[in-house]
């Protein structure tokens, strides 16, 4: 014979355990709602980091052109 499985919370809000089979259609959507919200925060931090990175990438070709800018300016002096 098959052992049951105990069934899992679909949803933990406030330290309280929630169960598909004690919510009402609304709340199903509401946590299918705060799901996809975390979702897209996660999403959206991971996507700040690789801004932040290719932010950084260009700040340094920026500062590399003008030290190249400065040594050609420099040899041309002498």
């Amino acid at each position: 014979m098959a052992k049951k499985q105990k069934e899992q919370p679909i949803l933990t809000l406030d330290e309280k355990e929630y169960f598909k089979k004690d919510m009402t259609a609304e709340q199903l959507r509401i946590k299918d709602h705060l799901a996809d919200l975390a979702n897209k925060i996660n999403t959206n931090m991971f996507i700040g980091e690789q801004l932040q990175v290719n932010k950084e990438a260009f700040i340094n070709l920026f500062r590399a052109i003008e030290q190249q800018k400065e040594s050609e300016a420099d040899e041309k002096g002498k």
